[in-house]
């Protein structure tokens, strides 16, 4: 499938000069030039996770108007409100901050938590349909709500559009998403070879359990907020539906 750049569809046409000598500042009253609110006050102090996001929203919208190869650090960082050598302090280079972007929203959910929590697991003491079923509904909670966060899906047709182009950067995200789909995978045949789970398509293939949620950011993408807002609450029900009947083995109450 092939998408546009994705300037054309999550921004308005701004300039692209910024090679204009600064700018007075303006009197009261008077109007600012186009672009002067665009750019984040400097000398905010804030947490070192909130700054990181900031730099981060800052790039994905500089990433996003102007693609990889054109958009620059120091644009990043005057959008961010940092110096130059302040974003350096955080990233050490333009494809570290496009590194971290990949990893911030497009990382997947698992169903299946490879780290202690207080999930519910398969191994509780209720009967094994109402076990997995709060699983599946905290998976898909977790999955849908990241759809309703815009950066999300800007993100992912940032990947789309510029992925292709720019291997080499994304290729630490890439082993980081196969290594989780990979662990997840080999989880669920335990759990198979063990009679938690029913051997289904969805075991033998676990992109399959996520197939739906890339569907609905596909739709959000492409579709008005009328039809999304009609459809996903249909494909989520259909997709809990899905998990449920094909992992659930047949003799479990």
């Amino acid at each position: 499938m092939q998408i546009n750049h994705p300037a054309g569809l999550f921004f308005q046409n701004q300039s692209s000069c910024r090679k204009c000598s600064p700018r007075p500042p303006h009197a009261a009253g008077q109007p600012q030039p186009p672009g002067a609110a665009r750019r984040t006050p400097r000398n905010r102090r804030l947490p070192a996770h909130e700054r990181r996001d900031q730099i981060l929203d800052a790039a994905l919208h500089e990433f996003s108007e102007r693609g990889f190869g054109a958009a620059r650090m120091d644009d990043i960082a005057a959008r961010a409100g940092l110096s130059k050598g302040g974003l350096y302090a955080h990233f050490e280079s333009k494809s570290a901050v496009f590194q971290a972007l990949m990893q911030r929203m497009l990382l997947p959910n698992l169903l299946f938590d490879e780290r202690p929590s207080d999930r519910p697991s398969l191994a509780d003491a209720r009967p094994a349909g109402a076990a997995l079923a709060a699983l599946v509904d905290g998976f898909l909670e977790n999955a849908y709500a990241r759809l309703e966060d815009d950066r999300f899906i800007r993100t992912l047709h940032l990947l789309i559009a510029e992925g292709p182009r720019v291997p080499e950067v994304i290729e630490d995200w890439r082993a980081d998403h196969l290594r989780l789909l990979q662990g997840q995978q080999a989880m669920i045949r335990r759990a198979v070879e063990g009679g938690v789970l029913r051997d289904s398509a969805l075991t033998d293939m676990v992109q399959l359990i996520h197939a739906p949620i890339l569907l609905a950011a596909v739709l959000r993408m492409l579709q008005d907020d009328t039809h999304v807002s009609a459809v996903l609450p249909r494909l989520r029900a259909a997709h809990r539906r899905l998990l449920l009947e094909q992992l659930l083995p047949s003799d479990s109450a």
